[in-house]
């Protein structure tokens, strides 16, 4: 099962190693092979197991015991988490298409997706006849002087 997480992985490291070229090879074979409910011809999931659990070893006998044992149940944790992952990720996008924001309709949250960064333009504030860039005031003060003086912008 880990083969599905390490695919794409293992595809972007592929086109800066050669050596990752190979085991993406391998995973993708593994993904066909799961997706048509045959066993991987390649044991890429004890090839990957093995190779984490070595590494593992050196820094914490325990922790590669836990590992080995339970290798299955983990890599069913990652494919649920990646899953959810990319789930969450394609929600976010949705929302901003639909309604310009991650959060969903006439949400006062934050989006990293807007083009200012993580605030909606809304909780921006102008002095009167300001020209220039927008001040974020968190206490949705009108009064800018302390806020300039602060940041040496004079006032």
């Amino acid at each position: 099962m880990i083969c599905i997480i390490a695919l794409p992985v293992l595809a972007i490291m592929g086109l800066f190693s050669a050596s990752h070229r190979e085991l993406a090879k391998e995973a993708f074979d593994c993904v066909v092979s799961t997706a048509t409910l045959r066993p991987c011809k390649a044991n890429f999931d004890q090839k990957v197991k093995g190779k984490i659990v070595g590494k593992l070893l050196t820094y914490s006998p325990s922790g590669a015991r836990l590992v080995h044992q339970n290798f299955t149940l983990l890599s069913w944790l990652f494919v649920a988490l990646s899953v959810l992952s990319m789930l969450g990720s394609l929600w976010g996008v949705y929302n901003y298409l639909a309604y310009g924001n991650c959060n969903g309709q006439n949400s006062p949250e934050g989006c990293i997706l807007t083009a200012t960064g993580l605030y909606h333009p809304s909780e921006f504030n102008r002095s009167g006849n300001e020209t220039g860039p927008f001040y974020y005031t968190p206490c949705n003060e009108t009064n800018y002087t302390s806020w300039r003086a602060a940041n040496g912008s004079g006032g």
